[in-house]
């Protein structure tokens, strides 16, 4: 299984960007636009079997345009969302961690998915493929913006 860790394309960043609930409204840049434009047209020969997103509208909309030769189901997981407001770092974690172990049940080891999130996120699929147990010091990294980071293996790279 080929899972793609992306980070949603540039985004407009608003009046509101401390508000949890308008940040989720933040959409993309035309910059962004432009770039997932790129990337679904670099993707256009992969076989996706289905693109898993955060429910933010700059991850669907990436998502949507990344999909554009595809046709591929997009599912919103909220297992992606951001921090939430008094939130643990490791429970984020952990439940990002419980979101890609379900992709991997889910999806057969021939299959390939994207998962659009935040940049926040990525920590936990370092944590998930390299078998790392998820704590509060556990270091906080981050993709650029609609860059794609393939992991492979449908188990844990360490079991």
């Amino acid at each position: 299984m080929k899972i793609i860790y992306m980070h949603h394309a540039e985004r407009n960043i608003g009046e509101n960007h401390n508000d949890s609930e308008l940040r989720q409204l933040e959409d993309i840049t035309e910059r962004g636009i432009k770039e997932a434009e790129l990337l679904a047209e670099r993707l256009k020969n992969q076989n996706i079997t289905a693109i898993v997103t955060a429910p933010y509208l700059r991850c669907r909309h990436t998502a949507e345009i990344i999909n554009k030769y595809h046709n591929s189901p997009i599912v919103e997981d909220e297992r992606f969302n951001e921090m939430n407001y008094g939130e643990e770092w490791k429970n984020l974690l952990k439940r990002n961690i419980e979101a890609i172990d379900d992709i991997v049940k889910t999806y057969n080891d021939d299959d390939t998915i994207i998962c659009v999130t935040s940049g926040v996120n990525f920590s936990a699929f370092v944590c998930y493929f390299y078998n790392i147990e998820p704590t509060n010091d556990t270091p906080w990294s981050q993709a650029g913006d609609i860059s794609p980071i393939i992991f492979t293996s449908g188990k844990k790279m360490l079991d």
